[in-house]
């Protein structure tokens, strides 16, 4: 029975969400596409057309939202598969080494990974956003692992490791772990414990860490042993990152409210200006929360605020463009007053913008990105209240 509770039959909304957000990318080589880039891109080793992942895709997108299990999903994709002709061991040319090679592509054995893989990262990223909702009722997470005799030796001794949701060990221990990892994370309070006689884990099993190399580019990581290459990271917190609002052009591009470069001679990097903004909300860099504003409203916090479409993370325009993340992520957190405005984007279309005002900071944000604008009244670049 452990077996058939592995991945639920029935999809929350947050894990189908985070599965349709994803853009697509294509690589050869399972390491091609690496760690968190898994959780904003959906890639299928040797897959190298989108119309192929567009086909593999939807089958998972319908198992899913149906609860379709593995052999239903099989079923399905097969015949699919072969039919194009992406089927069996073929003759490729790996684009890296301009060599071929003799490939494996699809297989029943390849479409459970395929289908475990996409299913378990898509609830769990779902999860993980319904854990950050919910925290201050259960501020404390507890290390699962499915103690069938099947699971790693370093995930059994991690079963049972209690630690506060945003403690740093749930960066790199938060699952899966691993390919055919069935490891999760269980949301529990102080009474629960209490009731189990469960203690908080005073310091986490620690296993030696070992530097690999992804030949395909070139980059040296250390991965904790128990955890495979390329798994470590939190799925959840990556996925926090795509929901994060996208910067608007009137706040970051010539001609918009700041105007000019940001002087490089100010002595501040891109990361410690963005440092500003994640500390006015209690993170350190590279974290990553839903916050819940004063009125009960929440929203993902991350870099991501300030990541481009191209994906490269900038700060705005101006002179004062080093100072803004602080400033901006000040008005959010404590703000003198929050409403929403209407205002007009780019196509003429009237659109509800939630504003944060602080002093002279203002703050708008809502479904089609964010901008700000300090100081002065009068209406807000490219839109009209």
């Amino acid at each position: 029975m452990a077996g058939a509770l592995e991945i639920p039959l029935l999809a929350a909304k947050e894990a189908i969400a985070f599965f349709r957000g994803k853009g697509f990318k294509i690589g050869f080589d399972w390491r091609d596409v690496w760690q968190t880039e898994h959780a904003r891109a959906f890639t299928v080793a040797k897959a190298m057309s989108v119309d192929l992942l567009e086909e593999i895709r939807s089958q998972i997108d319908d198992a899913l939202e149906k609860g379709e299990s593995l052999e239903e999903f099989t079923k399905q994709l097969r015949p699919k598969l072969q039919k194009r002709g992406w089927w069996g061991r073929k003759p490729m040319l790996d684009p890296a080494t301009g060599q071929h090679v003799s490939a494996q592509l699809g297989s029943d054995r390849r479409l459970k990974t395929i289908y475990q893989v996409n299913m378990r990262s898509a609830y769990q990223a779902g999860r993980w956003q319904r854990i950050q909702q919910t925290k201050a009722a259960f501020p404390f997470l507890r290390y699962t692992s499915i103690m069938d005799g099947k699971e790693r030796p370093e995930h059994h001794d991690w079963h049972g490791t209690i630690l506060p949701v945003g403690h740093v060990w749930w960066k790199t221990h938060y699952g899966p772990c691993g390919w055919g990892c069935r490891c999760g994370a269980m949301a529990i309070n102080q009474r629960m414990m209490d009731r189990r006689g469960w203690k908080l884990t005073e310091a986490p099993i620690a296993f030696p860490h070992e530097p690999y190399l992804n030949k395909r580019t070139g980059e040296i990581t250390h991965v904790e042993r128990g955890i495979d290459p390329g798994f470590s990271f939190n799925v959840g917190e990556a996925y926090l990152d795509t929901l994060t609002p996208a910067p608007l052009p009137e706040s970051f591009e010539p001609g918009g409210s700041g105007g000019g470069e940001v002087s490089a001679s100010a002595g501040a990097t891109i990361e410690t200006a963005i440092g500003g903004f994640l500390g006015a909300f209690g993170l350190k860099a590279g974290g990553e929360k839903v916050f819940i504003d004063r009125q009960g409203w929440p929203l993902a916090i991350s870099a991501g605020w300030f990541r481009g479409a191209d994906g490269v993370l900038r700060l705005p325009r101006g002179r004062r463009g080093r100072e803004v993340p602080a400033l901006v992520g000040g008005a959010i957190a404590e703000p003198d007053d929050i409403s929403w405005v209407w205002m007009l984007d780019l196509k003429g279309r009237a659109c509800l913008m939630r504003r944060y005002r602080r002093g002279k900071v203002e703050v708008d944000v809502g479904r089609i990105g964010w901008r700000f604008r300090i100081g002065g009244g009068g209406q807000l670049a490219k839109g009209r209240p």
